[in-house]
């Protein structure tokens, strides 16, 4: 039984975020998402920070991709080396990105997160009301879009009542000034 794991070899074109790069292997582009990390998106407090930190790791560096599994999305999600460095452990260990609980493969970046909570690296020196898990911030945006939408919703539909109903009764005027000046109309 071979148990050596197949690394895909690609160079590093462009760093999306904390937790997303973009690389070329061989001619083919391909997105990889890091696995067992969610760095702060990048309109989050510490966002521009994380893809900074990643972007001097892996930019226009040769990398090698442990792919552990494909997302929603269609990336690779996957473990990245730089040489001797495994990039996803360096996020975690500097702060620049928290634990996936829900999608970890690597437990032991409990213990690294917590190790750089405690000594207040990265995004843990931010004041704790800054500090979003990212799972949470997307959550509460895509909430706030939610309500936003259905409010210009129904929104909408309430100008529509006040603006028929006028339009009735200025119709209904029209309607008997017609009849009186005619002498159809006798009041």
């Amino acid at each position: 039984m071979n148990t050596k794991k197949t690394l895909i070899e690609a160079k590093v074109t462009h760093v999306s975020d904390g937790d997303t790069l973009k690389a070329d292997c061989n001619g083919l582009s391909i997105t990889v998402r890091l696995d067992s990390i969610d760095a702060p998106e990048k309109a989050q407090p510490y966002g521009e920070e994380a893809k900074l930190a990643l972007t001097a790791l892996v930019l226009h560096k040769d990398v090698k991709i442990e792919q552990t599994a494909k997302d929603r999305y269609g990336r690779i999600v996957g473990k990245v080396f730089r040489g001797r460095t495994y990039v996803n452990e360096e996020m975690i260990k500097n702060g620049h990105a928290w634990f996936y609980v829900q999608y970890a493969n690597e437990p032991e970046f409990q213990k690294l997160s917590e190790k750089a909570q405690h000594a207040k690296l990265g995004l843990w020196a931010l004041p704790k009301a800054k500090r979003i898990p990212p799972w949470e911030w997307r959550k509460q945006k895509q909430e706030k879009s939610e309500a936003i939408q259905s409010a210009k919703a129904s929104g909408t539909k309430r100008t529509w009542l006040p603006l028929t109903l006028a339009i009735i009764a200025l119709a209904a005027v029209a309607g008997v000034a017609y009849l009186w000046i005619t002498g159809k109309l006798t009041l």
